[in-house]
């Protein structure tokens, strides 16, 4: 069914299954972050439209792990197109979910957090293994859910620590 854009603009966002707002966290890292070796170059506005309102992007996005100078940003584009050059260079970035998921909702707004793990192999072989933790702030926009609001908290670790938990992507408690 094709909705015209005012429709469109008070369409319900979904409260359970794959478009809601805990399970579009857990595809934003398992398959937006992802990389593999052989993918097409990690164009921020193309692999990520599903999760960010390209159109309205103002926002709040802090990152510890961002690369460069900048660590918080106010533009959603600002900030993904910040994250492209580090995705270039890998030769994968692979994920895994661990504990602490959860998700608040109310018609036009959510909260979700997750727990996860990640390994980025840059080119040259270096490897960077990382524990961390994301909140995620949402907002019901043109029925899909949109992050606006963005805390990612990561520490670096040993990469065998978290080996058995790479590329598990289930939510569990």
């Amino acid at each position: 069914m094709f909705l015209t854009p005012a429709a469109a603009a008070g369409a319900a966002c979904a409260t359970s299954g794959a478009e809601s707002p805990l399970e579009l966290h857990r595809d934003w890292i398992m398959e937006g972050w992802e990389r593999r070796e052989g993918d097409p170059a990690f164009v921020f506005g193309t692999k990520m439209q599903r999760y960010y309102d390209l159109k309205q992007t103002k926002g709040v996005f802090y990152d510890n792990f961002a690369p460069g100078k900048t660590q918080l940003f106010t533009d959603s584009a600002r900030y993904g197109a910040n994250w492209e050059d580090l995705q270039n260079a890998a030769r994968s970035v692979r994920h895994g979910l661990t504990s602490g998921h959860d998700q608040l909702l109310d018609g036009k707004v959510a909260s979700t957090t997750l727990g996860f793990v990640g390994r980025l192999e840059r080119l040259n072989g270096e490897v960077l293994a990382f524990d961390g933790r994301s909140q995620l702030g949402w907002t019901c926009t043109d029925g899909a859910w949109k992050i606006r609001q963005e805390l990612n908290y990561a520490w670096v670790v040993e990469p065998e620590t978290i080996a058995d938990v790479l590329g598990k992507g289930e939510l569990a408690p």
